[in-house]
């Protein structure tokens, strides 16, 4: 079946792209690209219908392939369909455009023109390998490294899990692509056609069942999750909007984005808050909305104070986002360019594509609320932001234990806050985060202690959540390095992740949670309440503190009296008290082995079933009993049939024997013991046989196979009724199901040497 084979393969191609999707924003490319690719696989149909060579097969599709592309994405092709120079200038420019949106996008990146031109180019080339591979090479199963290629890229750029059905649905094509093609080169009927293409598919859909159960089972996080979007050698920084709790976060030479001058005290700029908790993957961007367009002055919502700073924000060439850096309490923007949008609700500014902002100014409120006035405020819960999804039990104890001594929304949070940054808790900040056993990334975290600011805003976040507390995620910079000029310095190594609660009156107030590295970071969102206390920016170090290398104090919640939670806590909280969590890793390790053990009992039943009857038969054979004859011959044909030598419903047993020993170039010896059981068998069939070497009917039983001369030639006569086997022809049989066994081997083995009616490419190769 080489023209569904062919097909089947074209298909498995396509399943394979629907993970582009979560890299891609917009659905332009999809047409065009299942254009090219059905271009490809007719024109390789049409050329193996008129038999041309294999290598005139690739060029035409390689021909009629640029014929598409000239036609479906350039305008100077000669009729605007036949490739020409112009058109081969015009597909360079559009592959530049494509590379540099590769280079400076965020994912997901906007669907253009270039980025579709190189996604057709690509997959239509990848459809020309799989094509060659099915019908020409005869290699049907090394679709899988194509189709591996094409879902890595990608999971190794989205900013998300990829979808189920983006494994699934390319594993379910392949599965089928390799029942459809079966044994190449060799003949076979439908009924094993059927069972081989049944038991492959049972044997793969348990495969992708597995797969899927032990994927999600053991990582519990997405595939990508590093605040840098960009890669460490790339000319060009921005941030991703997605947080995660496992991983390792790559840094190199840290490249300056952002200059920042006017401002009265350090700050973090913020690009995006995240609002969307999603349980075992992270955190990432809710609902964009854009409640003002082309933003250049007051914002929605914005509010005049006597104490505005004017800020200015000067971007390095490095920086290019499609989030717009701001610092909290802005309330107006200008010096901007066209297509910035404004969203209330989450204070950020956006767009569709990653630019330079250039240097723009703001208008920031630089008053925060102290803590006192946080004490005296309330919080909204319940809600979107109060979500926690499956959470485990340990985590929503742990919380509880923490802030068991705080009666406000604020000292919860702060309870929390501190616990992290407080060294007596044991926990230490690292670009590397060490993977657990217990099931559950968060409840890893929070037993390891060890990670960068992604999980542990996203360990603080979560916790809060589930004690009914609304909150998000804040993604951005730090504060930076102070110039001499009093201007702040950012770089790349300054990106980070933080949590933003959700106050009545005060509205959104940052916490920090990350201990403090390399004198950065420990910004809190509010001022202390104690009129001489100055801020972790500014105050003196005290007896109490440690300065660090840069003059700023080391415990950047040096200023509250409040005593933290001790180690104590957390051993209740997460080791001692993680019993169901525990208990889930434990559920996880034994649901895991049971569905080896019954997958590994399926895959196994055939092979054991198929030996059961094996010795049955052998035995019955080696009786020379009644039916001895009739086993020995039916293990031959199932031996056979196992190597894809199968007998057709309406043929002899003496016509099977021709041909199985001419294909498995059977020896004198063989060939004896392959007569004497078609002897044995047609006389346990018929009757007794007269040794006249005739078969029923009279006429020669080599028949149209006759290339096997002088198999049947003792074979027995006519079907004379009620005659027993001649003798020792049954003692034969189980010397025949041997002979019979090693000869299709032989023809398994030498099956590259066969010629079947239209020659094997992949043979021709290789010699």
């Amino acid at each position: 079946m080489p023209v569904a084979a062919s097909l089947v393969g074209a298909v498995a191609l396509l399943a394979g792209t629907t993970a582009l999707p979560t890299v891609l924003d917009g659905t332009s490319w999809v047409l065009p690209l299942v254009e090219v690719v059905l271009v490809v696989v007719l024109i390789g149909l049409g050329c193996r219908m008129i038999r041309t060579p294999p290598v005139v097969t690739v060029l035409a599709q390689l021909v009629a392939m640029a014929i598409a592309l000239t036609s479906l994405f350039t305008a100077s092709g000669i009729g605007g369909v036949l490739p020409s120079v112009s058109a081969y200038h015009e597909a360079q420019t559009l592959l530049s455009g494509a590379w540099e949106q590769i280079r400076t996008t965020v994912p997901p990146a906007p669907s253009t023109p270039e980025l579709a031109f190189l996604i057709a180019l690509s997959v239509g080339l990848a459809a020309l390998i799989v094509d060659f591979l099915v019908a020409e090479a005869k290699a049907p199963a090394l679709v899988a490294l194509p189709l591996l290629c094409l879902y890595s890229v990608p999971a190794a750029i989205a900013g998300q899990m990829l979808p189920w059905y983006s494994f699934v649905a390319p594993a379910a094509a392949y599965l089928v692509l390799l029942a459809v093609a079966g044994h190449p080169g060799r003949r076979s009927d439908v009924r094993a056609g059927v069972g081989l293409a049944g038991r492959g598919v049972v044997i793969g859909a348990l495969a992708v069942v597995v797969a899927l159960a032990l994927a999600d089972a053991v990582t519990g996080v997405g595939t990508e999750g590093r605040l840098p979007r960009s890669d460490v050698q790339a000319s060009t920084v921005g941030l991703s909007p997605f947080t995660t709790l496992h991983g390792t976060l790559l840094r190199g030479d840290p490249k300056d984005v952002l200059r920042v001058s006017g401002l009265k005290q350090p700050d973090y700029l913020r690009t995006v808050a995240l609002t969307t908790w999603t349980p075992g993957q992270g955190w990432s961007l809710g609902d964009l909305r854009s409640d003002a367009s082309d933003i250049n002055g007051s914002l929605p919502g914005s509010q005049d104070t006597i104490d505005d700073a004017t800020v200015t924000v000067t971007s390095y060439p490095a920086f290019r986002d499609r989030f717009l850096p701001l610092y909290g309490g802005t309330d107006a923007i200008t010096g901007l360019g066209k297509a910035w949008d404004y969203d209330v609700a989450l204070g950020t500014a956006h767009r569709t594509d990653p630019v330079n902002p250039g240097t723009y100014r703001l208008q920031v409120r630089t008053q925060r609320p102290t803590d006192a006035e946080l004490e005296q405020d309330t919080v909204t819960p319940g809600g979107a932001l109060t979500e926690t999804g499956r959470l485990s039990p340990s985590v929503s104890k742990l919380a509880q234990d923490v802030t068991a001594s705080a009666s406000t929304a604020f000292d919860k949070a702060l309870a929390l806050q501190q616990y992290f940054t407080d060294p007596s808790n044991g926990f230490t900040y690292s670009l590397t985060v060490p993977t657990g056993d217990s099931g559950d990334a968060l409840v890893d975290f929070l037993n390891n202690k060890q990670g960068y600011c992604e999980q542990y805003a996203t360990a603080m976040a979560v916790m809060l959540r589930a004690l009914g507390i609304p909150t998000r995620v804040g993604i951005g910079f730090t504060q930076g390095k102070q110039q001499p000029d009093g201007s702040y310095l950012i770089d790349s190594n300054d990106a980070h992740a933080w949590v933003e609660v959700a106050f009545d009156t005060n509205g959104w107030v940052r916490f920090d949670p990350t201990p403090l590295t390399n004198g950065q970071g420990g910004e809190q969102g509010f001022s202390p309440k104690a009129a001489g206390t100055a801020s972790s920016s500014s105050a003196a170090p005290t007896e109490d503190t440690e300065t660090s290398s840069t003059g700023r104090t080391a415990n950047p919640d040096g200023e509250r009296t409040r005593t933290a939670p001790s180690t104590q806590a957390s051993a209740q909280g997460v080791a001692d008290a993680a019993d169901p969590g525990s208990s889930t890793g434990w559920r996880v390790v034994l649901w895991t082995l049971a569905v080896i053990v019954v997958v590994g009992a399926l895959l196994g039943a055939p092979t054991w079933l198929r030996s059961a009857r094996r010795r049955r038969r052998l035995e019955l054979a080696a009786g020379h009993g009644p039916g001895a004859a009739a086993a020995a011959w039916a293990e031959i044909e199932d031996v056979a049939t196992d190597h894809g030598i199968l007998a057709q419903p309406t043929e002899s047993a003496r016509v099977v024997a021709n041909r199985l020993a001419r294909r498995a170039h059977l020896d004198d010896h063989g060939r004896g013991l392959l007569r004497a059981a078609v002897q044995a068998v047609e006389t346990e069939w018929y009757g007794s046989a007269d040794g006249s070497g005739q078969g029923p009917g009279g006429g020669s039983a080599d028949g149209p196979d006759g290339a096997a001369a002088g198999l049947s030639g003792g074979a027995a006569g006519g079907p004379a009724r009620g005659g027993r086997p001649a003798g020792g022809a049954d003692a034969t049989a189980a010397g025949a199901v041997d002979a019979g066994a090693k000869g299709v081997r032989r023809v398994a083995e030498e099956a590259p040497r066969w010629r079947p009616d239209r020659p094997n490419w992949s043979v021709r190769c290789a010699r």
